[in-house]
Order: structure tokens, then sequence, then C-alpha cells
């Protein structure tokens, strides 16, 4: 039997919407200088059909789920290890209850930095941004998100290895269906 919560919860992310999303990386700097990765994602602007938001909404508030954010104003919570750096330079992150992981665009020094600081600031923003938006709009967005509520984020670590972060994730997994029984 399925509870409330269960069935108002958003789905978990599918492959097609993982390959959907528009990641934003970047690299900013804490209050005493140090200098950290952030990453950022979206759901992309259709460039021909018009979408609901309501729709948006829902999807985003389920990848978000499935990354273990929350609102801003309930803090920084620490969603675990869910970026690998793997040989060769590819960076993963990775949702619960999804097979697939998102494969991150490959920026070296943004790369440097999350293996040397072992975290990045995860945020992803509940309304559609053009995949072309400017600087200027995506720092617009996120002011906006972050004042209305509708910038969820969380701080995720970086695994040692990829089966450091799927063992992670399986047991985030047990706990979470070991709580729904």
């Amino acid at each position: 039997m399925t509870s409330a919560i269960e069935a108002s919860a958003p789905p978990a992310p599918t492959p097609g919407l993982i390959a959907s999303l528009k990641p934003r990386l970047w690299l900013d700097h804490t209050i005493g200088g140090e200098v950290f990765a952030a990453l950022l994602l979206t759901y992309p602007a259709p460039q021909v059909e018009d979408v609901d938001p309501a729709n948006i909404e829902r999807t985003m508030h389920g990848v978000a789920a499935s990354l273990g954010l929350a609102p801003r104003d309930q803090g920084l919570v620490d969603v675990g290890e869910r970026l690998t750096v793997h040989p060769g330079g590819a960076i993963l992150l990775h949702f619960d209850g999804a097979e697939y992981a998102l494969r991150l665009p490959a920026h070296q020094r943004w790369a440097q930095t999350i293996a040397g600081f072992g975290k990045v600031l995860l945020a992803v923003g509940l309304d559609e941004l053009s995949s072309v938006a400017s600087p200027a709009e995506v720092d617009e967005y996120i002011e906006a998100g972050g004042e209305t509520g509708r910038l969820l984020v969380g701080l995720a670590r970086v695994a040692d290895s990829p089966r450091t972060a799927r063992r992670a994730i399986a047991a985030r997994r047990a706990g979470q269906q070991g709580r729904t029984r």
C-alpha cells in the first residue's frame, strides 16, 4: 500500500530527464577566501513548444529530492557522496533512484577544485532557464530563486571512487526503503 507521502513524492529522474538537464559550473570563494566549486542544475527552456510551469516545478522537485537537496532557508544540508571523478577527467553526478548519472562538462580548473576541496555547492532551480542564458541572466536566476525559495541547495561530497559512490547511494536507498515499510 502506498502512503500519501509516497503518492505525492516526485518521481526519480529518468535517463531522458537526466540527459536534458543543463548543468552550470563555476568557482567562487568562501568568506575565508577559499575557492570552492558550485553546480546549478536547471530545466532548459524549450525551443519550440510551450511547457507547463507546474510540470517543470514538479519535475525539478523530483531532481532535487533525488539529490537530497532542501530549501536554502533550512541551511546547507550535507547530501553525501554525489560526485565521482573518473580516470580521463570525466565527472559524474549521481542521483538516488536513478540507474544513470549526469556527466558534467569537463573543466580542468573546476575538476581540480572539487578534487582538492572535496565538496561542491549543489543547487537545483525549480524554473526553466534558457540553455544559452548569459552569466548575468544566470546570476539573476540564482538571486531571484534564492529570495523566493525556488532554489534548492545542498553540499555534495566527492567520492574517493565510483565504487564508493555506488555504495553510498545503495546505503541511502536501503535506508529509505526501511523507513517506508
